[in-house]
């Protein structure tokens, strides 16, 4: 009962980066763009997979591994817009580039639509929390901003980092668990993943809402 609850909780919470993002679609630099179609993504991911496990009581691992290739995507394209320097731009591009061609190595090799996939997971996690570091790397760098909670791209970088730090540990042993037929603990690790995806949502729509600081509209304007 409480899986369902906190499943319910993480799902709906996504409407509200939608609302905010609409809201203020007129301030919404290219980056804040791409974030945009990926919470769209992220609901309609939400609604399959939903309506497939729930509804259909079916495993839905396909939309889940589906959706990680998806998310990794939209995140790096996120942050390739703030990086600063031709080189990392075009590393970001070639990594995202290898890690879509990759997944559908694997995806093919393993049969991964049809069960859990830890490994793609695991490496979509390692490579927002890369972006994520290499973005406070420049901003350090740079120390133009004297009040990051106003800051949208903080807030973003922030959810990211908790977010897939958290869900890093529960992609690497998930599915070894699954494998195990550990159902109980199976389960606890997706209350986790819950209540991680709600903190993130959350804090995207945090972000979002700052889309409007002065500090926001005068990078646009560059």
């Amino acid at each position: 009962m409480i899986d369902l609850i906190l499943s319910y909780i993480s799902s709906t919470v996504v409407l509200l980066p939608l609302i905010i993002a609409i809201y203020r679609n007129k301030y919404l630099t290219i980056e804040f763009r791409i974030l945009f179609l990926y919470i769209i993504g992220a609901i309609i991911y939400e609604a399959f997979g939903n309506y497939w496990s729930i509804v259909l009581h079916k495993p839905n691992h396909f939309i889940i591994n589906t959706f990680t290739v998806f998310e990794c995507i939209m995140i790096g394209f996120m942050y390739n817009q703030v990086f600063r320097g031709r080189k990392i731009k075009k590393l970001t591009y070639a990594t995202i580039g290898i890690y879509a061609v990759f997944s559908v190595i694997v995806f093919t090799e393993r049969l991964s639509f049809e069960r859990y996939n830890g490994m793609v997971s695991a490496i979509s996690c390692l490579l927002v929390i890369t972006w994520v570091f290499i973005y406070f790397y420049q901003l350090l760098q740079t120390l133009q901003v004297k009040k990051l909670s106003i800051l949208p791209m903080f807030w973003i970088s922030v959810s990211c980092l908790l977010y897939f730090s958290g869900t890093l540990f529960l992609f690497l042993y998930g599915e070894m668990i699954l494998f195990n037929k550990n159902m109980d603990l199976y389960l606890e690790l997706w209350n986790i993943y819950y209540v991680l995806s709600f903190i993130f949502r959350i804090f995207l729509a945090i972000g979002l809402w700052f889309s409007k600081t002065p500090l926001q509209l005068k990078s646009s304007s560059k």
